[in-house]
């Protein structure tokens, strides 16, 4: 699968505008809110509303096939807290291992200090995803700890709300509107 414009994907491909319908209706809420940037935006994408539900996570992983596909990686990787169920569901539909890169390292166990959690080995190509990234500023600090450690990472998103040089199944942005969506 080429990087297509996600608009022009978003047409062309079902699953897709799947993807879009059910982040409208499960996911989204109008409001004011400030995102996890700082940036004020007024509406919010709540993707534990769709990681709940068990069939939607599933159908949201097998939507990484294509991607998966294109970048044959040795490791799925995910951020936490919404990119590690990501990561959690792609892993078990597709065979492969899975890393959880943490916000911060924690401080207890065998391992304190490290961002890291699983096995990896300098040089596996590593599909790392998020849930939802505005600024991506997260995810692209996760995948700057794991260059760090000589992996080869592609960074992925579910949905990208436009503010982010980062790849995403689907570009999401709503005019900003006085009116407000019930949920």
């Amino acid at each position: 699968m080429g990087h297509l414009d996600p608009e022009s994907r978003l047409h062309a491909i079902p699953e897709l505008r799947w993807l879009r319908t059910i982040v409208i209706e499960r996911a989204l809420t109008r409001g004011d809110y400030v995102l996890s940037g700082g940036v004020r935006s007024d509406y919010y994408i709540d993707k534990f509303r769709l990681f709940s539900d068990p069939a939607v996570l599933r159908r949201i992983a097998r939507l990484f096939t294509p991607v998966i596909a294109e970048l044959n990686p040795d490791l799925i990787g995910g951020t936490e807290l919404g990119g590690a169920i990501l990561a959690t569901a792609v892993s078990q539909m597709t065979g492969i291992s899975m890393i959880v890169v943490r916000k911060a390292p924690k401080a207890y166990g065998a391992f304190p200090d490290e961002y890291v959690e699983g096995p990896y080995a300098a040089g596996q190509r590593v599909l790392l995803l998020e849930d939802v990234v505005s600024s991506g500023r997260e995810l692209l600090a996760a995948q700057q700890r794991l260059e760090a450690l000589e992996l080869d990472v592609t960074p992925y998103a579910i949905i990208n709300r436009g503010l982010a040089p980062i790849k995403s199944l689907i570009q999401f942005a709503l005019p900003r509107t006085d009116a407000k969506t019930e949920n």
